[in-house]
């Protein structure tokens, strides 16, 4: 796999992970937990990678907006898992005002088709949280995510 590869599959395990909003929304749902909705843009800011062979690393971080506004921020790896598959898994925390969240994602490396990613705990406000991240990429470093939170 080229170069080109690896970055556009780091812009895309980029986004698959991003989660923010500082005010969601809250719906209801048909057992007793609680359920949080919400959209955010993810923003490759910074980047660094290896390349693309077993075991290489891509390091990120990135901005998360809510229209012109940043409502956090986000860093995370991804290691190449599947050479063959073209396969990363990708680990991430997203850092808010009152918690943070981390989140994680086996990525298929360069594609622009949407996925979803789960969201594996949390601190703070956000303790406890789970749920899935629904990421619809639009360019190599730009992403809408949606976001479902089951606390």
């Amino acid at each position: 796999m080229g170069k080109r590869l690896g970055v556009a599959g780091t812009a895309i395990a980029l986004v698959a992970l991003a989660v923010g909003a500082i005010s969601p929304a809250w719906g209801s749902s048909n057992d007793k937990h609680k359920q949080t909705t919400f959209t955010v843009e993810a923003l490759t800011t910074e980047q660094s990678f290896e390349g693309t062979a077993l075991g290489d690393q891509i390091v990120f971080t990135g901005q998360l907006l809510k229209g012109d506004t940043e409502v956090g921020h986000q860093a995370g790896v991804r290691t190449v898992t599947s050479v063959v598959r073209a396969e990363a898994q990708c680990i991430a925390t997203y850092v808010f005002r009152g918690g943070q969240i981390t989140g994680q994602a086996l990525i298929h490396l360069g594609d622009p088709t949407p996925y979803a990613g789960a969201i594996t705990g949390g601190s703070g406000k956000y303790e406890g949280a789970e749920g899935e991240v629904r990421v619809q990429p639009v360019s190599d470093i730009r992403g809408i995510l949606t976001f479902h939170l089951q606390e």
